[in-house]
């Protein structure tokens, strides 16, 4: 989720890019947030889609929060907009720029929170993922994009289908436990997991993939990969199916 903080008060900037990374932290998402301290700024680098959630100050100088709202919606007409105001004498007008709801300065966490988790209740349901910790870094990646995990001493190669690798300090069982044990994910020799979708064939050696990449199997465990495969394949036509619009 990307937000956008309009306000030219850094502390009420800085306090809410803190609540918005305890929300993160808590909630096991991903937050984006980024500041900007007039309706110029903001206006100057914003495209519609760009946001999931605004946070605009009413009361700025040179451009007000209403003005820069209105001129904002001449582009994007479904990010949710919130008001961030010290009265609740300019609602009638704030509202009428569409916006979702207002925070009255000074504001808590809890109220920040609950606007929040009103916004994400509104959004499409986002595509499954995982953050990786690789080095210093946490990369967040899409389940879809991992293409294997291979076990080598206490760390984890992962591998996606852009070829980026990532090293990471665990094990498999954590990696599926983090991946909420998705069921694309399947057992191919001890210590080796890979994504079904990119699994083109299973023969008498090898599990082979989409991307030229050959794991061994074990001969006594061949059947069993080709019906987790196949049962595997099987429910996602079936779900594809189901979420078809009619």
């Amino acid at each position: 989720m990307r937000i956008a903080v309009v306000d030219d008060e850094p502390i009420y900037i800085d306090l809410l890019k803190s609540i918005c990374n305890e929300f993160e932290i808590q909630r096991e998402l991903c937050l984006d947030v980024f500041s900007f301290s007039s309706g110029k700024a903001f206006l100057d680098a914003f495209e519609a889609g760009a946001y999931q959630i605004v946070f605009m100050d009413i009361l700025m100088e040179n451009m007000d929060g209403i003005d820069t709202a209105r001129k904002m919606r001449e582009q994007d007409k479904s990010c949710f907009l919130v008001f961030l105001t010290s009265s609740t004498d300019f609602m009638p007008e704030a509202f009428s720029c569409h916006a979702f709801d207002y925070v009255v300065k000074p504001f808590t966490s809890q109220r920040v929170f609950q606007v929040i988790s009103d916004v994400q209740k509104r959004l499409p349901e986002s595509p499954p993922h995982i953050k990786i910790a690789s080095g210093r870094q946490t990369v967040p990646l899409l389940l879809s994009d991992i293409v294997s995990v291979v076990n080598d001493a206490h760390y984890l190669d992962i591998c996606t289908k852009t070829g980026l690798r990532l090293r990471s300090r665990m094990t498999a069982e954590r990696f599926l436990l983090l991946a909420k044990n998705d069921p694309r994910f399947l057992s191919v020799n001890r210590g080796i997991l890979v994504n079904a979708d990119y699994i083109s064939s299973i023969d008498k050696e090898y599990c082979c993939l989409s991307n030229g990449t050959k794991f061994p199997i074990r001969i006594r465990d061949r059947q069993r990969l080709e019906h987790e495969l196949h049962q595997y394949h099987f429910a996602k036509i079936r779900s594809d199916h189901c979420h078809r619009p009619v």
